[in-house]
């Protein structure tokens, strides 16, 4: 069976440090680099979540780099 079943009942949104959104299942360990976004629930619910949040789906270093040009 696949480690990362997505009809497991209980997953977590999980955010990385560019500020990137993912499912997680919540009996698994979170990879480095990634943590718990604050939401829980099924792999769809998870993913409605991150759909409502997740506004701007460009890396934290983009979007910095983007409107440090702006700037000059």
């Amino acid at each position: 069976m696949d480690n990362l079943d997505p009809h497991d009942d209980l997953w977590i949104a999980v955010i990385d440090t560019e500020r990137r959104y993912s499912v997680w299942p919540q009996d698994k360990r979170i990879p480095l680099g990634w943590e718990p976004a604050g939401f829980a629930g099924s792999r769809q619910q998870c993913l409605a979540h991150i759909a409502d949040v997740w506004a701007d789906p460009r890396p934290l270093s983009l979007r910095s780099a983007i409107a440090g040009d702006a700037r000059l």
